[in-house]
């Protein structure tokens, strides 16, 4: 039945991508669920006349005083309307009231393709973007006591990076005097994961947060091994670049992505300038030697993924140097149970 519903998925993400850049293997994704230590995953799938036609997962974070819980609900396109959807969002804040969480996340995701023609729209308390009130996503959301909290960009650069752009942004990127950057693919050097472990555990203080509830993360060591050893089992392993403040030996700065072993789509995880480091430079510093360790490592990635809150102007002016693209909006919806 695994297998089944990752073809069920696979088929919705190909219906409303109209591309397969986020289709995945059934031992991709299984790897993802294996990978339960610091986050307890709990999935009900619907079935109807012998086949399955929906789901959601319930992704609960197991971090001291966590009080959040993230839903994802999908029903095949072919099903939609029949209340399939609200039976099993329905089923997932059940989980979580069991759980003890009184915040659940839901998603929408809305690709550029669809954002052009909106008569009117929802918007987050922060942030300029707003997702189009027509959609049937946007409205089961509101429907259901949802209310907006962020939008998310997603934004889409093309590679190889032009020579002019590349040389301008290393020109900026050689203004962060003071640090280093260092590079690793899969596997943190012994010698600094304390230090990105502590750095990692500020992408839940630092980022920007204004309208929704976000669960403090404790990184270790040990959580960073694990993250890395999940994604090598995925075939997925992370490229990071940080930097380092050379007097202090501190990480400042980091930013991940994951190298698939073939296609030419690649995604970025996290990117990060700790509060105290910021105002050098140094988001373009790991961006762009990322980029080139990317190209060594990936030369037939020609297309990178990012997402970014709506509201992090910093970040996005950021990506719009490199000259990342709107490739779509996510809506990062939550209300409080119980």
């Amino acid at each position: 039945m695994f297998e089944e519903l990752v073809g069920v998925l696979n088929g919705i993400s190909v219906a409303l991508w109209q591309a397969d850049d986020f289709v995945e293997t059934a031992e991709e994704a299984l790897a993802s669920f294996r990978a339960q230590e610091y986050q307890e995953k709990i999935l009900l799938v619907a079935v109807e006349d012998g086949v399955v036609v929906g789901r959601v997962q319930a992704d609960f974070p197991l971090d001291e005083n966590a009080e959040t819980v993230s839903l994802l609900v999908d029903v095949a396109p072919a099903v939609r309307g029949r209340g399939i959807g609200s039976a099993l969002l329905a089923a997932g804040e059940e989980l979580a009231a069991e759980g003890g969480r009184r915040v659940v996340s839901a998603y929408t995701e809305h690709p550029a393709r669809t954002l052009g023609d909106s008569v009117s729209v929802v918007r987050a308390r922060a942030g300029s973007a707003g997702l189009p009130a027509e959609s049937p996503d946007v409205r089961f959301a509101l429907r259901h006591g949802y209310r907006l909290g962020q939008v998310e960009r997603s934004s889409e650069l093309l590679l190889p990076l032009p020579r002019a752009r590349e040389a301008g942004l290393a020109s900026t990127a050689a203004s962060a005097t003071g640090y280093r950057a260092v590079s690793w693919l899969g596997h943190a050097p012994d010698d600094l994961l304390d230090r990105f472990a502590a750095l990692k555990a500020r992408m839940s203080i630092d980022v920007p947060q204004s309208g929704i509830a976000l669960d403090r993360e404790a990184w270790t060591g040990d959580r960073v091994r694990a993250q890395e050893r999940e994604l090598e089992d995925r075939g997925e392993p992370l490229l990071v670049t940080a930097a380092q403040h050379i007097a202090s030996g501190e990480l400042a700065a980091y930013t991940e992505i994951a190298v698939p072993a073939d296609g030419d789509k690649a995604e970025q995880y996290d990117t990060l300038v700790a509060v105290p480091h910021r105002g050098h430079r140094l988001g373009t510093l790991v961006k762009l030697q990322n980029i080139h360790e990317l190209a060594v490592h990936a030369p037939y990635i020609t297309r990178l993924l990012t997402w970014n809150a709506d509201e992090n102007v910093p970040m996005l002016a950021i990506n719009r140097a490199f000259g990342f693209q709107l490739h779509a909006l996510t809506g990062h919806w939550q209300k409080v149970v119980g």
